[in-house]
C-alpha cells in the first residue's frame, strides 16, 4: 500500500512539475505596431465600407464606399475610392487624393464641365483624416491606440468597447459610439464596425468598413494635367453642381478631401 501511495504521489509531483514547465502562451500580437509595419511608400490596404442610417424605426444605407488607401512612412498618404450615396440616385462619384491635393469626379458633375476636363482639383484641404464615414481614424496610431485602450473585452482578436462623448472628443470623433474591431492572426484590422449616437436625439448611424490586401502593391498618382479644372475655374452651373455632389457625401466621408 505504501508503494502504492508513494507512487501515486510521485506521479502527482511529476505532473505538476511538467505542467509548471509548460511554455507561457505567446502574448496576443498589437494591432498598433502590426498596422504600422504595412505603413510604406508604394503599399497599401483595400477597403469596403457601409455607413447605415436609421431613424423612425426605418434603417437604410447612406453610402457606400469602396476602393484603396495608400501608405507613406507614416500613415494614409493617397486614396483612390469610388463614393455611392443614396441622395446621389445611384449615381456614383470618385475622389482621388493625393498628399494635401484632392479630386473629385463624376458622370453627373463632368456634364457641367469644360470638354475634356473630367476631374474637379481642390486644394483647400484638412489633409489629416483618412477619407471614411467612420468616427475614428484606426491609420492615425494614437487614435487606433486610444481605440484599443477603451476596449471593455478582447476575445480571440476581437475588441470590443464604448466611448463617452468626452472620450470620443479626445479621439478626434464626435457623439459617444460603440465599437467592434476584429483582427487576424497577425494583429492587423479586418473589420471595424461603429455604432454612433447622434449629437440630438432619435436615429443613429452605423459604419461597417472592411479591410484587405494589407501591403499589396498600390500606385495612386494625380490625374493628368489636361484632364483636371481646378474648383476656382468652374463656371457659376458647375460650381453648383460640385456643390450639390459634396453636400450629398456625409462630412466624415470626405475627410482629407475638405469640408
Amino acid at each position: 500500500m505504501k508503494r502504492v501511495l508513494a507512487a501515486a504521489v510521485a506521479a502527482v509531483v511529476t505532473g505538476a512539475v511538467l505542467l509548471g514547465a509548460a511554455p507561457a502562451q505567446a502574448a496576443a500580437p498589437d494591432p498598433v505596431k502590426a498596422v504600422k509595419s504595412k505603413f510604406a511608400p508604394g503599399h497599401g490596404v483595400k477597403i469596403s465600407e457601409v455607413m447605415m442610417m436609421w431613424s423612425m424605426g426605418k434603417k437604410s444605407v447612406f453610402i457606400e464606399i469602396t476602393g484603396t488607401y495608400g501608405f507613406g512612412r507614416s500613415g494614409v498618404v493617397a486614396s483612390d475610392l469610388t463614393l455611392r450615396s443614396v441622395l446621389a440616385k445611384g449615381a456614383t462619384t470618385r475622389l482621388r487624393t493625393v498628399g494635401t491635393r484632392a479630386y473629385m469626379s463624376g458622370d453627373e458633375l463632368e456634364k457641367s464641365l469644360p470638354e475634356g476636363k473630367t476631374w474637379v482639383r481642390m486644394d483647400d484641404l484638412d489633409a489629416g483624416r483618412t477619407p471614411s464615414s467612420q468616427p475614428v481614424d484606426i491609420f492615425r496610431l494614437p487614435q487606433l491606440k486610444g481605440l484599443l485602450s477603451h476596449a471593455s473585452s478582447v476575445q480571440n482578436g476581437v475588441y470590443r468597447g464604448e466611448l463617452s462623448r468626452k472620450q470620443a472628443n479626445a479621439l478626434g470623433g464626435g457623439a459617444t459610439f460603440g465599437y467592434r474591431l476584429s483582427t487576424d492572426s497577425a494583429g492587423l484590422p479586418t473589420r471595424l464596425y461603429t455604432v454612433q449616437e447622434p449629437l440630438f436625439g432619435g436615429g443613429g448611424d452605423s459604419t461597417d468598413t472592411r479591410y484587405t490586401a494589407w501591403g499589396h502593391e498600390v500606385s495612386i498618382v494625380d490625374p493628368p494635367d489636361h484632364e483636371v479644372i481646378t474648383a476656382d475655374a468652374l463656371t457659376d452651373a458647375a460650381r453648383d453642381k460640385l456643390l450639390e455632389e459634396i453636400q450629398e457625401i456625409p462630412d466624415e466621408a470626405l475627410g482629407s478631401a475638405g469640408r
